[in-house]
């Protein structure tokens, strides 16, 4: 694989012969927002070519509760964040049923990053009115359980970086989940994979739904499995306007209903998710937690060292649209004439006529 600092340094070469100085006026910076559009462009040409099937263009990131779009969630990471900085601050406690519920770290203090379906089962039932999946007409969704279990439905959103706007939406390539038994009342119960039966880990993939035609109320698709919505050009955590909406919906919150019809256990019972997402992005840099770290290590993008996602039978194809649409045009403009003291038009004549630029 080729990184994005060996793209932008070998069109920095090509474009100036191989020779660098303090007077070239394009820089590195400029190359690569070059490289990143014109990469979107060379996909967008070649989609009905099988190029979005290339799996090197596919970058993969851990929905995590970092991510989340729950303002309370958020708040409580902030605060984390703060005192992580300034160690005089206090640090933050754990309000609201929700965030109590969230599994947590061996400390019991910070979030690990898996999270809950948010629903009144989970948020308390004065809480997220939502969780309640009903239709129009206060009609149960879902035939194919028990009685009541619309209180086991639910959602929970995250923010993405944005992903390659394709037909189809193929910029998003797959959305999946693994869910496993968790015990808030008692974390130090055996969980995961140690669970037998009915709680053992469950791979699930979400199929897509177009965001805002009520699909969640007709009657002719499948309202029993679990899919997902997004939606772009949202304003994101940090008041970015591109940023990108995913919401993952009719997830179960729990393997039973806290007292209701069927209670296994007398303590509090919950599926925890962890949330895996595949997509092709505009930016590639701008991906967040690469996939497998389930919890708060993260891995940062760095243009010197992570693969580049384009395909290497690309990779020509892509420093040629950069040279010939963008640095032809920048080298036949003449720069701002700015003085150094230097007559930039003295040579060493070594051999034959000096030719004066």
């Amino acid at each position: 694989m080729i990184t994005l600092n060996e793209i932008a340094y070998n069109i920095k070469n090509l474009a100036y012969g191989g020779s660098t100085s303090t007077e070239n006026s394009i820089s590195l910076r400029q190359i690569k927002h070059w490289i990143h559009y014109h990469r979107a462009k060379l996909i967008a040409d070649n989609i009905n070519k099988g190029i979005t099937n290339n799996q090197a263009l596919w970058q993969k990131m851990s929905l995590t509760a970092r991510n989340s779009t729950s303002s309370t969630i958020k708040n409580f990471y902030d605060a984390w964040d703060a005192k992580d900085i300034d160690a005089s601050l206090s640090a933050p406690t754990v309000t609201g049923e929700f965030l109590s519920n969230l599994p947590k770290n061996a400390a019991g203090d910070r979030l690990n990053g898996e999270w809950l379906v948010q629903s009144s089962l989970s948020t308390g039932e004065n809480g997220w009115a939502d969780g309640q999946q009903r239709s129009f007409y206060g009609e149960e969704i879902s035939s194919s359980q028990v009685r009541g279990d619309f209180r086991n439905f639910g959602s929970h959103s995250f923010w993405t970086p944005r992903p390659l706007q394709l037909k189809n939406d193929a910029g998003i390539v797959d959305v999946s989940v693994e869910r496993y038994v968790y015990f808030p009342d008692d974390p130090g119960t055996p969980d995961d994979n140690e669970q037998a039966g009915s709680y053992a880990k469950k791979s699930i993939i979400l199929y897509r739904k177009e965001y805002g035609n009520f699909d969640e109320y007709n009657k002719f698709t499948d309202n029993n499995k679990p899919y997902y919505i997004q939606e772009t050009a949202k304003i994101d955590r940090d008041n970015n306007a591109n940023g990108n909406y995913i919401a993952l919906r009719q997830l179960q919150v729990s393997p039973n209903y806290h007292g209701g019809l069927s209670t296994p256990v007398a303590q509090k019972l919950f599926w925890k998710y962890r949330g895996v997402l595949t997509m092709i992005l505009e930016n590639p840099t701008e991906i967040d937690m690469m996939y497998g770290f389930w919890y708060e290590t993260e891995t940062k993008w760095d243009d010197a060292t992570t693969p580049y996602p384009i395909p290497m039978e690309w990779v020509s194809d892509l420093i040629q649209r950069v040279i010939q649409v963008e640095m032809q045009a920048e080298l036949k403009t003449t720069p701002d004439i700015i003085t150094d003291g230097l007559d930039d038009n003295l040579k060493r004549k070594s051999s034959g006529a000096q030719v004066q630029r």
